[in-house]
């Protein structure tokens, strides 16, 4: 039971598979495979909160850039909207 087991059943069941697994571990297990497995089934959920988290992070960011840029382009249309709106249409006299 090393860190690619766990890492396969967490893949391909999530925590619950990883609970499960460890539940089923035989109770004539020696405390310290236990406690070996424990902290290697442990380590992959870490493991995958910190890439969930990491992901988040990135998408958070990328939230703020997208919002930037739009407060940018709203403010560009709208300078470029009063600026159309002061100055006469073309073919017709200014009094």
């Amino acid at each position: 039971m090393d860190y690619e087991f766990w890492k396969e059943i967490h893949e391909r069941g999530g925590i619950p598979a990883v609970k499960s697994a460890l539940e089923a571990l035989p109770g004539d297990l020696p405390p310290q495979d236990a406690d070996a497995a424990t902290e290697l089934a442990l380590k992959v959920i870490e493991d995958d909160i910190a890439r969930i988290n990491a992901r988040a992070d990135r998408a958070e960011a990328r939230a703020r850039q997208l919002t930037e840029q739009t407060r940018e382009v709203n403010q560009q249309l709208t300078e470029h909207a009063t600026r159309d709106a002061e100055e006469p249409a073309p073919g017709r006299a200014t009094e």
